[in-house]
C-alpha cells in the first residue's frame, strides 16, 4: 500500500465528483490538521465529526510548522498546500496529491512524486478498481466539481480512460 499525504484540493474535488471513495483504495492517507480545518470550511457537511478511519489526522511538530511557515511568507504556497507538503516531506510519502500548480512545482522540486484528482481517477481505472463506465462518470463529476481542467486536460483524460479500457474490448 502507499503512503499518500493530501492537501485540501484533491479531497474536495474527488468528494464534489462523486469520487472520495477511491482514495482508501490507494493506500494510508495522512492530513495535516489544517487541511481537516480547511475541508470543514468548504464542505462542512463532508466530515462533520471526525473524520473517516482511512484518513489519519497529523498534527505538524515544530519543524515541519516553521518549513510550512516558511513556504506560507514566501508567497509559495497556501497554508493546507504548505502543511501537506511538509508533512509529505517528512513521511516520505510516495505520492502527494494536489490539484495546485504552484504546490506541484515545490513538490517535484523536493523529488516528490505528485498526483492530482484526475490521476486517482485514472490510477483506479488502470487497476481496474472501477469499470469504464464509473471511471467515465468520476471524470465528468470532476469537470462539474470546482476544480478547473482546461479543454486539453480533458481531452487528455479521456484519450487515457479510451487507451486503458481499449485493451478490454
Amino acid at each position: 500500500m502507499k503512503r499518500l499525504v493530501a492537501d485540501t484540493g484533491p479531497l474536495l474535488h474527488l468528494h464534489e465528483a462523486g469520487a472520495l471513495h477511491l482514495l482508501p483504495m490507494m493506500g494510508e492517507i495522512h492530513l495535516p490538521s489544517l487541511v481537516l480545518a480547511e475541508l470543514r470550511a468548504h464542505a462542512p457537511a463532508l466530515w462533520p465529526g471526525l473524520p473517516p478511519i482511512w484518513a489519519t489526522s497529523r498534527v505538524l511538530p515544530t519543524e515541519l510548522q516553521q518549513q510550512a511557515d516558511a513556504w506560507q511568507r514566501a508567497g509559495l504556497l497556501h497554508g493546507g498546500e504548505a502543511e501537506a507538503l511538509a508533512l509529505a516531506t517528512s513521511l516520505k510519502a510516495d505520492w502527494f496529491l494536489t490539484d495546485d500548480a504552484a504546490a506541484r512545482l515545490v513538490a517535484e522540486s523536493l523529488g516528490l512524486e505528485v498526483r492530482g484528482s484526475l490521476g486517482v481517477v485514472l490510477w483506479a481505472a488502470a487497476h481496474r478498481l472501477v469499470s469504464r463506465s464509473e471511471a467515465e462518470a468520476h471524470l465528468a463529476g470532476l469537470e462539474r466539481s470546482s476544480l478547473w481542467l482546461s479543454p486539453r486536460v480533458r481531452s487528455e483524460a479521456r484519450n487515457a480512460l479510451v487507451q486503458l479500457f481499449s485493451a478490454d474490448e
